[in-house]
């Protein structure tokens, strides 16, 4: 049986580095941020970012739910995606294409998500986006999916803190692959750098990622450090505030690394 998997998250939430880990997963099939081109290309788009450009008919939410649920000859199919990308949409992941998947989230503290987002938005060179939009932070969008989800699914859905992902990657990997059926192999942890993954879409948003060769164990302070927010425009300091809630709400659903798991059980 195929597991199929949807990760949801905001921008800046260490989620390409996590797409980047499952691709070595051996007979996957793997979908960037599918839905963020219907997002902002296609028939229904709702951004406001790419108005200058046609419509793309080939990422409707339909076109996107086709490829999706085609078949595949390989043993998961992943998906990870911007909550807010779905944004009035919801329904949708209860078709008949999509029923078979599971949804999972992928969070981390807004006071280190949304400065990097503001920073990636309003540098040019890097992203070509020259404003900030609060409405992009995401945090808003993934606590109504997740609310949303929680209401009509039999399974306890699972929700990864990015902190824990980069204070033990591998535990937390270990932890998120047996929640949801995906079979873990050590080679999650590190990878082969290159530019040939097709995430050009997206130039100047991975760059960092595709750089990098693996995961980069930090230790407590270095995976919670962040910017001083007050030192930010008042309307990223909102954001952060405004997000805040919605975050603290998916960290306590969060699961434990497996690593916290055996020591907690070794403690008891």
């Amino acid at each position: 049986m195929v597991v199929k998997v949807f990760l949801w998250t905001a921008p800046r939430c260490v989620s390409t580095a996590f797409e980047r880990s499952i691709m070595e997963v051996k007979h996957s099939k793997i979908f960037h941020e599918p839905y963020a081109g219907s997002y902002h290309f296609g028939p229904e788009r709702q951004s406001p970012r790419y108005l200058d450009q046609p419509v793309d008919p080939t990422v409707s939410y339909a076109g996107i739910e086709k490829q999706l649920s085609k078949e595949y000859d390989v043993d998961v199919i992943f998906s990870k995606d911007m909550a807010y990308a779905v944004e009035e949409n919801f329904h949708r992941l209860f078709t008949k294409e999509l029923q078979d998947f599971q949804h999972t989230f992928l969070i981390r503290n807004p006071r280190q998500a949304i400065p990097s987002l503001y920073k990636a938005s309003v540098n040019k060179a890097l992203t070509g986006w020259e404003t900030f939009d609060p409405h992009e932070s995401g945090f808003k969008q993934m606590y109504e999916l997740y609310t949303y989800l929680e209401k009509r699914v039999d399974y306890e859905i699972v929700v990864v803190d990015a902190g824990d992902l980069l204070m033990d990657p591998e535990g937390t990997m270990k932890a998120y692959t047996e929640a949801t059926g995906i079979p873990y192999d050590p080679s999650m942890l590190s990878w082969q750098p290159g530019t040939s993954i097709d995430w050009e879409v997206w130039n100047g948003w991975h760059d960092n990622v595709l750089k990098s060769t693996g995961f980069t164990k930090l230790t407590p302070e270095q995976a919670n450090k962040h910017d001083d927010i007050n030192t930010l425009p008042e309307v990223v300091q909102q954001s952060v505030n405004e997000s805040m809630p919605y975050y603290m709400h998916l960290w306590k659903k969060k699961i434990n690394s497996a690593s916290s798991s055996s020591s907690a059980e070794t403690t008891s």
